[in-house]
């Protein structure tokens, strides 16, 4: 519970001429988190001079980053299960105010759709063509067609939207879809693409464990073992078996950061780019 006199206290210092003063305060603004959010936003709309206005935004950003930053690593402890979960705390990069619950009940009618089509007589296969025909046919979505590296192609709120993503946010709402339907699909981090794989421990054809893979750029298209090492031979690349293997979800929103911050790059937004390596930091172990 945050204390009204000591955040009104705490407001009247902002201006502070001493430097030590300010940080005291904008570090107490922080702990206390997002309740301190309202009253700034309050503070912001009485103020009449612009650098007062731009130093309250700036305090509203380092609470909210602060936040993100817990939550993206609240996330990683607690088995980085969610994926589109995850995909939104990356967004809020360039969409601070962006809400989750609205993207969420879009999300669970696609699930509910899939759900109800789905049951244990189907195979592995079959189970995928259902999933490919509810995202790819009914609701539309596809590759983008767009060549720039604007970076709110790489924000999952986006691609609800306009139904249109790259390699790697498509995978990543695929394979969201997929777990939350307690299917075994997992992202396969090859270079320069990103692919899907459908994990069985009874296979035994293949050394990974895997059935086959999965292309959600190429709307779901199920390609085998043969065809990545056909891939990888055309980019020059050596078949390791890295490039073969599941990776984690938390190795999807690594190269999920990676790609965003390439973008931030392109118009040289280092603030944004500082705070993704921030997070990229939050996602690993310690």
């Amino acid at each position: 519970m945050v204390n009204q006199h000591e955040l009104t206290a705490l407001l009247s210092l902002l201006d502070d001429p001493d430097r030590t003063v300010y940080h005291q305060v904008v570090n107490r603004l922080v702990e206390m988190g997002e309740p301190a959010i309202y009253a700034l936003e309050k503070r912001w709309e009485l103020s009449v001079l612009d650098n007062q206005q731009e130093q309250i935004e700036k305090v509203i950003r380092q609470i909210q980053f602060s936040q993100l930053k817990k939550d993206i690593i609240n996330w990683r402890l607690s088995g980085g299960k969610d994926l589109h979960y995850g995909a939104w705390l990356i967004a809020r990069v360039q969409y601070p105010d962006l809400r989750y619950n609205t993207l969420k009940v879009f999300l669970e009618k696609i699930e509910r759709n899939i759900w109800l089509e789905l049951n244990d007589g189907l195979t592995a296969l079959e189970k995928i063509r259902v999933i490919n025909y509810f995202i790819y046919t009914i609701h539309g979505f596809e590759r983008s067609s767009k060549k720039t590296t604007a970076p709110q192609l790489f924000c999952i709120n986006h691609l609800l939207e306009s139904r249109r993503g790259n390699p790697v946010l498509l995978g990543l709402f695929y394979a969201g879809i997929a777990q939350k339907l307690e299917l075994p699909v997992f992202g396969v981090n090859l270079p320069g693409n990103f692919l899907l794989c459908y994990f069985d421990e009874a296979c035994n054809d293949d050394p990974d464990r895997i059935l086959f893979y999965i292309n959600p750029h190429n709307k779901g298209a199920v390609l085998g073992r043969e065809e990545l090492k056909l891939y990888l031979n055309q980019i020059n690349m050596d078949p390791d078996p890295f490039y073969f293997s599941p990776c984690s979800n938390t190795n999807i929103l690594e190269r999920l950061i990676y790609n965003l911050k390439h973008a931030y790059k392109q118009t040289l937004q280092e603030e944004k780019i500082n705070m993704l390596q921030e997070l990229a930091k939050s996602l690993k172990n310690r």
